[in-house]
């Protein structure tokens, strides 16, 4: 089975995604993307310019997330969605900002712009066609309107509001099914997300599994140690928003991850779930470096009070969100979340 579903969050704001596999039964695995990906997780190798415009060359055929999905659909169901502002979700629009933009462009009422804000956070785009075009502007002005509408202006990314849209998500999801065994699968932001969510209701999760995870919070957003996360902290120094694709970071990005820093790594570091990291070793985004001295303390301390393992694994060679060695990480992280599966018409579930 495969569905597409959505969810109305609080603020409006519409989160689609895919619910496939075995959906009655008690197993929900929930796999969040990479920033500036969607749901399938499909990584983009290079950009080339062709005759036709530009076109994307993948690293493989298929997303992370679909061949991850196609291992476990039979004993789970797979839950993929569309964080905020990427892929078919809604957008993270700033609704002040937008609302002078838009008048600086025509002089529609305040009823109509509201309408337009609201069908980009639910990603009607029927709608705002339909708006658009019925507008009483001239058609240089409806131009000029749909620019702005295909790139809106948007917030600076917030990791901690994408993990109160999983808590809504998960909230909406259980209402329908009875899920009483989750399992989390994060790549780089959507890690992070992951563990957002973990530290704050770690009651509700049986296993994390982390590809690449963002959890380098000093050397890529606070004291960057390449030349890539320098740039992007210049951008953002100068008042700038950092934009790649959907993924947005500001000012406010950077105060927010300064403020998760003080407790984030002691409360992970005590939850007794099962985590399961794997790390690319040439990754450009997130050294690895920095990534086995968390992953090594993490370990280190889970042992000492005897609490649920940590599995950490480098991958070479490894780019960030591993999509150049998809194979090896993926079967690793798929006999680990099978592991921690419920098999409730079994006595025993298999072992590692």
């Amino acid at each position: 089975m495969r569905d597409n579903i959505s969810f109305k969050m609080s603020d409006g704001l519409v989160i689609n995604g895919t619910l496939m596999g075995n959906i009655e039964g008690p197993n929900l695995v929930v796999m969040l993307h990479s920033g500036g990906y969607d749901r399938l997780e499909w990584g983009v190798k290079e950009v080339l310019e062709t005759e036709h415009g530009r076109e994307k060359v993948h690293f493989n055929s298929k997303g992370n997330y679909e061949y991850l999905s196609s291992y476990l659909q039979d004993d789970a169901a797979i839950l993929l969605i569309d964080q905020r502002n990427h892929g078919r979700s809604g957008k993270n629009i700033d609704e002040d900002k937008m609302i002078a933009a838009i008048k600086e462009i025509a002089n529609i009422s305040n009823r109509e712009i509201e309408l337009l804000n609201r069908y980009l956070k639910e990603r009607n785009n029927d709608m705002l066609e339909y708006l658009v075009t019925n507008l009483d502007i001239s058609d240089s002005d409806k131009d000029k309107l749909w620019k702005l509408l295909k790139k809106p202006i948007i917030k600076d990314m917030s990791f901690i509001q994408m993990a109160n849209d999983l808590e809504e998500v998960l909230y909406l999801i259980r209402r329908e099914y009875n899920y009483s065994n989750i399992h989390l699968v994060g790549t780089c932001m959507g890690a992070l997300v992951s563990g957002l969510y973990t530290i704050k209701r770690p009651e509700d999760i049986k296993s994390l599994t982390l590809f690449s995870p963002l959890y380098t919070f000093d050397p890529v957003f606070l004291n960057p140690q390449n030349d890539f996360n320098k740039r992007k902290r210049e951008i953002i120094d100068s008042k700038k928003q950092y934009r790649m694709g959907n993924a947005v970071e500001g000012l406010s990005t950077i105060k927010e991850i300064e403020e998760i820093r003080r407790t984030f790594y002691e409360k992970l570091f005590q939850t007794n779930i099962p985590i399961f990291c794997i790390q690319g070793v040439e990754d450009k985004l997130v050294p690895v470096s920095y990534q086995s001295v968390i992953f090594e303390t993490m370990k280190k301390y889970r042992n000492k009070h005897n609490l649920a393992p940590v599995y950490y694994a480098e991958i070479e060679p490894g780019v960030h969100c591993l999509y150049d060695v998809i194979f090896p990480s993926l079967m690793e992280a798929i006999n680990f979340i099978e592991g921690n599966l419920e098999y409730p018409n079994l006595n025993k579930k298999p072992s590692l």
